[in-house]
Protein backbone atom coordinates (compact mmCIF):
# COMPACT_ATOMS: atom_id res chain seq x y z
CA UNK A 1 0.00 0.00 0.00
CA UNK A 2 1.20 3.49 -0.50
CA UNK A 3 1.44 5.85 2.21
CA UNK A 4 1.27 9.18 2.75
CA UNK A 5 5.29 9.19 3.90
CA UNK A 6 5.99 8.06 0.72
CA UNK A 7 4.55 10.50 -1.59
CA UNK A 8 5.61 13.43 0.72
CA UNK A 9 9.16 12.38 -1.29
CA UNK A 10 8.13 11.90 -5.05
CA UNK A 11 8.67 15.45 -5.97
CA UNK A 12 12.36 15.79 -3.77
CA UNK A 13 15.94 15.15 -5.21
CA UNK A 14 16.97 11.54 -4.52
CA UNK A 15 19.82 13.23 -2.36
CA UNK A 16 16.88 15.38 -0.11
CA UNK A 17 14.87 12.18 0.96
CA UNK A 18 15.96 10.03 3.84
CA UNK A 19 18.15 6.35 2.56
CA UNK A 20 15.07 4.17 2.44
CA UNK A 21 17.80 1.40 3.00
CA UNK A 22 19.64 -1.33 1.36
CA UNK A 23 16.23 -4.18 1.49
CA UNK A 24 13.62 -1.19 0.26
CA UNK A 25 16.12 -0.09 -2.52
CA UNK A 26 17.03 -3.22 -3.77
CA UNK A 27 13.22 -4.15 -3.76
CA UNK A 28 12.42 -1.21 -5.85
CA UNK A 29 15.42 -1.97 -8.21
CA UNK A 30 13.60 -5.24 -8.74
CA UNK A 31 10.84 -3.59 -9.72
CA UNK A 32 12.39 -1.22 -12.16
CA UNK A 33 13.60 -4.49 -13.68
CA UNK A 34 10.01 -6.16 -14.01
CA UNK A 35 8.33 -2.73 -15.41
CA UNK A 36 11.67 -2.83 -17.91
CA UNK A 37 10.89 -6.76 -18.99
CA UNK A 38 7.40 -6.07 -18.80
CA UNK A 39 7.42 -3.36 -21.45
CA UNK A 40 9.91 -5.13 -23.58
CA UNK A 41 7.87 -8.27 -23.50
CA UNK A 42 4.76 -6.56 -24.26
CA UNK A 43 4.86 -2.63 -25.10
CA UNK A 44 7.70 -2.13 -27.28
CA UNK A 45 6.97 -0.85 -30.94
CA UNK A 46 3.34 -1.37 -30.15
CA UNK A 47 1.18 1.57 -31.02
CA UNK A 48 -2.22 1.98 -30.37
CA UNK A 49 -5.54 3.38 -31.71
CA UNK A 50 -7.91 4.17 -29.63
CA UNK A 51 -11.60 4.95 -30.33
CA UNK A 52 -13.31 7.08 -26.96
CA UNK A 53 -17.41 7.30 -26.23
CA UNK A 54 -17.09 10.88 -28.10
CA UNK A 55 -16.06 9.29 -30.96
CA UNK A 56 -12.30 11.00 -30.80
CA UNK A 57 -10.13 8.25 -31.74
CA UNK A 58 -6.31 8.81 -31.30
CA UNK A 59 -2.69 7.06 -31.77
CA UNK A 60 -0.83 6.40 -28.76
CA UNK A 61 2.66 4.24 -27.88
CA UNK A 62 5.21 4.12 -25.23
CA UNK A 63 7.93 5.29 -26.87
CA UNK A 64 11.13 3.33 -25.45
CA UNK A 65 13.03 6.90 -24.95
CA UNK A 66 10.47 7.65 -22.17
CA UNK A 67 10.40 4.42 -20.04
CA UNK A 68 13.08 5.59 -17.99
CA UNK A 69 11.14 8.88 -16.64
CA UNK A 70 8.10 6.52 -16.13
CA UNK A 71 10.12 4.56 -13.62
CA UNK A 72 11.14 7.87 -12.07
CA UNK A 73 14.89 8.13 -13.13
CA UNK A 74 16.04 11.46 -13.94
CA UNK A 75 18.00 11.21 -16.58
CA UNK A 76 19.26 14.67 -17.33
CA UNK A 77 20.24 14.93 -14.06
CA UNK A 78 22.45 11.23 -13.75
CA UNK A 79 23.70 12.35 -17.55
CA UNK A 80 25.28 15.60 -16.32
CA UNK A 81 28.50 16.80 -15.35
CA UNK A 82 27.86 16.32 -11.37
CA UNK A 83 27.35 12.30 -11.58
CA UNK A 84 30.88 11.99 -13.37
CA UNK A 85 32.11 9.80 -9.99
CA UNK A 86 28.82 8.12 -9.54
CA UNK A 87 28.73 6.70 -12.88
CA UNK A 88 32.65 5.49 -12.85
CA UNK A 89 31.79 4.11 -9.27
CA UNK A 90 28.63 2.57 -10.30
CA UNK A 91 28.84 1.72 -13.56
CA UNK A 92 32.33 1.75 -14.11
CA UNK A 93 32.78 4.93 -16.85
CA UNK A 94 32.48 8.41 -16.71
CA UNK A 95 30.99 8.87 -20.33
CA UNK A 96 27.48 10.59 -20.43
CA UNK A 97 27.06 9.31 -24.43
CA UNK A 98 24.28 7.07 -23.67
CA UNK A 99 20.39 7.35 -23.92
CA UNK A 100 17.97 7.45 -21.33
CA UNK A 101 17.10 3.72 -21.76
CA UNK A 102 20.77 2.53 -21.85
CA UNK A 103 20.84 4.72 -17.93
CA UNK A 104 17.63 2.65 -17.42
CA UNK A 105 20.01 -0.67 -18.64
CA UNK A 106 23.38 0.70 -16.25
CA UNK A 107 20.59 0.81 -13.45
CA UNK A 108 19.19 -2.57 -13.75
CA UNK A 109 23.10 -4.33 -14.76
CA UNK A 110 24.18 -2.77 -11.38
CA UNK A 111 21.24 -2.97 -9.03
CA UNK A 112 23.26 -3.56 -5.79
CA UNK A 113 26.07 -1.29 -6.21
CA UNK A 114 23.57 1.26 -7.52
CA UNK A 115 21.61 0.56 -3.83
CA UNK A 116 24.80 0.16 -1.95
CA UNK A 117 26.18 3.43 -3.05
CA UNK A 118 22.56 5.54 -2.77
CA UNK A 119 22.40 4.19 0.40
CA UNK A 120 25.90 5.44 2.00
CA UNK A 121 25.86 8.03 4.62
CA UNK A 122 28.96 8.99 3.14
CA UNK A 123 28.29 9.44 -0.84
CA UNK A 124 26.08 12.69 -1.06
CA UNK A 125 25.50 11.90 -4.42
CA UNK A 126 22.27 9.53 -5.20
CA UNK A 127 20.57 8.45 -8.46
CA UNK A 128 17.35 6.81 -7.24
CA UNK A 129 14.72 8.59 -5.13
CA UNK A 130 13.05 5.19 -4.23
CA UNK A 131 10.32 6.26 -2.85
CA UNK A 132 9.18 8.05 -6.35
CA UNK A 133 10.08 5.18 -8.14
CA UNK A 134 7.92 2.25 -5.86
CA UNK A 135 5.06 4.23 -6.72
CA UNK A 136 5.91 5.22 -10.50
CA UNK A 137 6.39 1.03 -10.78
CA UNK A 138 2.72 0.73 -8.98
CA UNK A 139 1.27 2.98 -11.48
CA UNK A 140 2.99 1.58 -14.61
CA UNK A 141 1.95 -1.92 -13.64
CA UNK A 142 -1.84 -1.23 -13.39
CA UNK A 143 -2.57 1.30 -16.16
CA UNK A 144 -0.61 -0.27 -19.31
CA UNK A 145 -2.99 -2.98 -19.40
CA UNK A 146 -4.65 -1.39 -22.07
CA UNK A 147 -6.98 -4.08 -23.98
CA UNK A 148 -8.76 -5.17 -20.69
CA UNK A 149 -11.16 -1.28 -20.94
CA UNK A 150 -10.56 -0.67 -17.54
CA UNK A 151 -9.49 2.76 -17.77
CA UNK A 152 -11.58 6.33 -18.34
CA UNK A 153 -9.99 9.62 -19.75
CA UNK A 154 -10.26 12.96 -18.41
CA UNK A 155 -9.89 15.75 -21.27
CA UNK A 156 -8.02 18.17 -19.40
CA UNK A 157 -7.91 21.78 -19.98
CA UNK A 158 -6.81 23.97 -16.94
CA UNK A 159 -6.49 27.48 -16.57
CA UNK A 160 -3.80 30.41 -16.64
CA UNK A 161 -2.77 29.13 -13.51
CA UNK A 162 -2.36 25.52 -14.26
CA UNK A 163 -0.53 24.63 -17.35
CA UNK A 164 1.39 21.44 -15.87
CA UNK A 165 -1.41 18.93 -17.44
CA UNK A 166 -3.10 21.46 -19.94
CA UNK A 167 -4.49 19.86 -23.14
CA UNK A 168 -3.41 16.57 -21.83
CA UNK A 169 -5.25 13.40 -21.57
CA UNK A 170 -5.20 11.85 -18.39
CA UNK A 171 -6.06 8.58 -18.59
CA UNK A 172 -7.23 7.41 -14.90
CA UNK A 173 -7.57 3.49 -13.00
CA UNK A 174 -9.16 2.97 -9.54
CA UNK A 175 -6.05 1.93 -7.73
CA UNK A 176 -7.24 0.19 -4.88
CA UNK A 177 -5.42 2.33 -2.48
CA UNK A 178 -6.77 4.15 0.39
CA UNK A 179 -4.42 7.36 0.39
CA UNK A 180 -4.21 7.42 -3.60
CA UNK A 181 -7.63 6.00 -4.62
CA UNK A 182 -7.05 6.78 -8.47
CA UNK A 183 -3.74 6.21 -11.01
CA UNK A 184 -3.17 8.79 -13.46
CA UNK A 185 -1.27 8.51 -16.47
CA UNK A 186 -0.92 11.91 -18.69
CA UNK A 187 -0.66 11.43 -22.50
CA UNK A 188 0.32 14.01 -24.74
CA UNK A 189 0.99 14.77 -28.39
CA UNK A 190 4.32 14.78 -29.74
CA UNK A 191 6.25 17.56 -31.00
CA UNK A 192 5.61 17.79 -34.92
CA UNK A 193 3.04 14.40 -35.10
CA UNK A 194 -0.54 13.45 -34.12
CA UNK A 195 0.72 10.52 -31.92
CA UNK A 196 0.26 10.75 -28.31
CA UNK A 197 2.69 9.54 -26.23
CA UNK A 198 3.87 9.18 -22.03
CA UNK A 199 4.30 12.79 -20.21
CA UNK A 200 3.37 11.66 -16.45
CA UNK A 201 2.38 8.43 -14.00
CA UNK A 202 0.62 10.55 -11.10
CA UNK A 203 -0.59 9.31 -7.94
CA UNK A 204 -2.68 12.28 -6.64
CA UNK A 205 -4.14 12.23 -3.03
CA UNK A 206 -6.16 15.39 -4.42
CA UNK A 207 -7.89 13.52 -7.14
CA UNK A 208 -10.96 16.08 -6.90
CA UNK A 209 -8.86 18.27 -8.07
CA UNK A 210 -8.47 16.85 -11.41
CA UNK A 211 -12.27 15.67 -12.44
CA UNK A 212 -13.84 18.64 -11.74
CA UNK A 213 -14.81 20.28 -14.29
CA UNK A 214 -13.65 17.74 -16.92
CA UNK A 215 -15.16 16.13 -19.67
CA UNK A 216 -14.64 12.69 -19.29
CA UNK A 217 -14.36 9.90 -21.49
CA UNK A 218 -14.34 5.88 -22.32
CA UNK A 219 -12.33 3.71 -24.64
CA UNK A 220 -15.04 1.86 -26.64
CA UNK A 221 -12.46 0.32 -28.83
CA UNK A 222 -8.87 -0.47 -29.47
CA UNK A 223 -6.46 -1.42 -32.33
CA UNK A 224 -3.10 -2.94 -31.31
CA UNK A 225 -0.93 -2.99 -34.29
CA UNK A 226 2.83 -4.24 -33.99
CA UNK A 227 3.87 -3.41 -37.68
CA UNK A 228 2.84 -7.59 -38.02
CA UNK A 229 -0.08 -7.87 -36.58
CA UNK A 230 -2.92 -5.98 -36.26
CA UNK A 231 -5.42 -7.06 -33.36
CA UNK A 232 -8.96 -5.25 -32.85
CA UNK A 233 -10.69 -4.81 -29.50
CA UNK A 234 -14.16 -3.92 -28.80
CA UNK A 235 -15.48 -3.04 -25.31
CA UNK A 236 -18.33 -4.79 -24.22
CA UNK A 237 -21.61 -3.67 -22.50
CA UNK A 238 -20.05 -5.11 -19.10
CA UNK A 239 -16.66 -3.52 -19.69
CA UNK A 240 -18.89 0.24 -20.60
CA UNK A 241 -21.17 -0.67 -17.61
CA UNK A 242 -18.00 -0.89 -15.04
CA UNK A 243 -16.45 2.19 -16.71
CA UNK A 244 -19.83 4.21 -16.44
CA UNK A 245 -20.18 2.71 -12.62
CA UNK A 246 -16.55 4.11 -11.75
CA UNK A 247 -17.49 6.97 -12.73
CA UNK A 248 -20.57 7.63 -11.10
CA UNK A 249 -19.14 6.72 -7.93
CA UNK A 250 -16.56 9.86 -8.38
CA UNK A 251 -19.26 11.93 -8.87
CA UNK A 252 -21.20 10.82 -6.24
CA UNK A 253 -18.17 10.94 -3.87
CA UNK A 254 -16.52 14.25 -5.11
CA UNK A 255 -20.26 16.04 -5.35
CA UNK A 256 -19.53 16.67 -8.93
CA UNK A 257 -21.73 17.55 -12.17
CA UNK A 258 -21.99 15.00 -14.49
CA UNK A 259 -19.31 16.09 -17.31
CA UNK A 260 -19.22 12.18 -19.03
CA UNK A 261 -19.26 12.55 -23.06
CA UNK A 262 -20.83 9.02 -24.17
CA UNK A 263 -22.56 11.02 -27.19
CA UNK A 264 -20.45 9.23 -30.10
CA UNK A 265 -20.93 5.86 -28.55
CA UNK A 266 -24.85 6.47 -27.70
CA UNK A 267 -25.19 7.25 -31.68
CA UNK A 268 -23.41 4.28 -33.02
CA UNK A 269 -25.04 1.53 -31.03
CA UNK A 270 -28.67 3.71 -32.44
CA UNK A 271 -27.42 3.35 -35.72
CA UNK A 272 -26.42 0.11 -35.14
CA UNK A 273 -29.73 -1.13 -33.72
CA UNK A 274 -31.94 0.68 -36.61
CA UNK A 275 -29.55 -0.78 -39.47
CA UNK A 276 -30.11 -4.76 -37.73
CA UNK A 277 -34.08 -3.79 -37.32
CA UNK A 278 -34.21 -2.47 -41.15
CA UNK A 279 -32.51 -5.79 -42.25
CA UNK A 280 -34.99 -8.04 -40.22
CA UNK A 281 -38.16 -6.07 -41.23
CA UNK A 282 -37.17 -6.98 -44.82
Amino acid sequence: MITSKELQYVSMWANKTPMPGIEYSKKVLEEIKNCYELYNKKYKNKEYSIIFSNSEEIDFEILTKNLCHMMGIDYNNIKGEYFDDYRENVFGTSAADFTSYDLLEMIIENMDKVAAYDNDADNTVKAVNYYKSAIKCEIFNKLTDFDKFNFAAINYIGNRDDIEYDKQKLLFISSNEAVTPYFMMGIKQEEDTSKYVVASLMAPDNPKYFFENQEVVIPTQILVNDNQNLEKKVATAEEKMRLLTMYSNIINKYNLPNRINIYGDYENMLNELCNQKVYKLK
